[in-house]
């Protein structure tokens, strides 16, 4: 049976947002996707998209620590881009602090043309191993 993985600190905007941050099914995690976004008013520099990146990735490492794991479980993301010439740089180096090798997980990028959240600028989702 699938059973939903809330951390305590996202309890309200899964009220909110009606959404599971991740789910369980057997061994394999599945995560909802987290949205690396600037701040109201920060300009769009290098230093921003990689601190917002870093902050996906915490997050994400939260949630899975939530289930049992880590960042080290995932075997499969998902980069949903804006716009891959303006943050790929800063994007791949947060995933390179966070995934430093050398097992790397399956990574595919998309573009796309908005998120859900408008200062958004790439959508992660991924998938974890995780024996229960």
């Amino acid at each position: 049976m699938p059973k939903m993985i809330v951390p305590e600190s996202l309890k309200a905007r899964t009220e909110e947002l009606q959404y599971a941050p991740a789910v369980r099914a057997g061994d394999m995690v599945f995560l909802s996707g987290v949205i690396a976004a600037l701040k109201d008013g920060e300009a769009a520099t290098d230093e921003a998209y990689f601190r917002a990146t870093d902050e996906a990735f915490a997050e994400i490492d939260m949630i899975l620590r939530e289930a049992g794991g880590s960042v080290a479980d995932i075997v499969d993301m998902t980069g949903y881009h804006v716009d891959f010439r303006g943050h790929l740089g800063p994007v791949m180096q947060a995933k390179a602090k966070w995934m430093p090798g050398p097992d790397f997980p399956a990574f595919t990028l998309i573009g796309i043309t908005e998120l859900y959240n408008p200062l958004g600028f790439v959508e992660i989702k991924v998938r974890a191993y995780i024996p229960e």
